[in-house]
């Protein structure tokens, strides 16, 4: 039998899941993701789960599900959070909680709330590190950087509304981090900065062009390129 892992037994009441459900619209939540167009009464994109060229993927808002004709899946929003974001239950609920601004009843133990001071310490990281490459990318030493925008003809509208910055060079940003207050651990969770065989710690992204890439809270969880 497969073990869980701590944290995965504690249950909410129905109560609770039901008005966490009913406080977050699934189409709502699934159009941060998915670009959906309305068909009749349901809503239709391109399924995020499995590779496709016309839609299948199905939202229903009258009955708060959706469904994959193509693949199968489906399930109601907080079954559409793990999935997508790739998190546990409880996690899916804390954040349609928070997006919802319901109080959910502290269930965390010792642990797990060590786990969620990480988690927090994480996302803090991450944005900072975003608010880093974007000043970046203006100083005269990210010309590589700036003759990517001129190229893709992107204008500062865009840089601004999207953040989008320039990673610098071996450990900048682990400088940096540091000297803002982060320690390695909160650092190499984050994943990016590696430490190599000799105990040095570098940037995991070297002179490369950055966008941030946001959750349903709007907090940095990671950065295309």
């Amino acid at each position: 039998m497969k073990k869980r892992k701590r944290g995965e037994n504690v249950r909410y009441s129905d109560e609770i899941l039901n008005e966490v459900r009913d406080n977050n619209d699934i189409v709502e939540v699934i159009s941060q993701y998915v670009h959906l167009k309305r068909s009749g009464r349901n809503y239709f994109g391109l399924c995020p789960f499995h590779n496709e060229k016309s839609p299948s993927f199905s939202v229903s808002p009258d009955k708060q599900i959706f469904h994959c004709f193509g693949c199968g899946v489906g399930g109601n929003v907080i079954t559409f959070l793990t999935k997508i974001e790739g998190i546990s239950f409880r996690e899916a609920i804390i954040n349609l909680a928070e997006r919802a601004n319901i109080k959910l009843p502290s269930l965390s133990s010792g642990e797990d709330s060590k786990k969620e001071e990480l988690k927090a310490k994480v996302y803090k990281v991450n944005s900072y590190a975003a608010e880093y490459y974007h000043k970046r990318l203006y100083k005269p030493e990210s010309k590589q950087g700036q003759e990517y925008v001129k190229q893709r003809k992107l204008n500062n509208e865009t840089l601004e509304v999207y953040n989008l910055g320039f990673s610098g060079n071996f450990d900048e940003l682990y400088r940096a981090l540091r000297k803002e207050g982060f320690n390695d651990e909160e650092i190499l969770e984050s994943g990016l900065v590696n430490k190599n065989s000799n105990g040095k710690y570098i940037d995991r992204y070297r002179n490369r062009f950055m966008i941030p890439i946001l959750d349903v809270r709007n907090r940095v969880i990671a950065f295309g390129r």
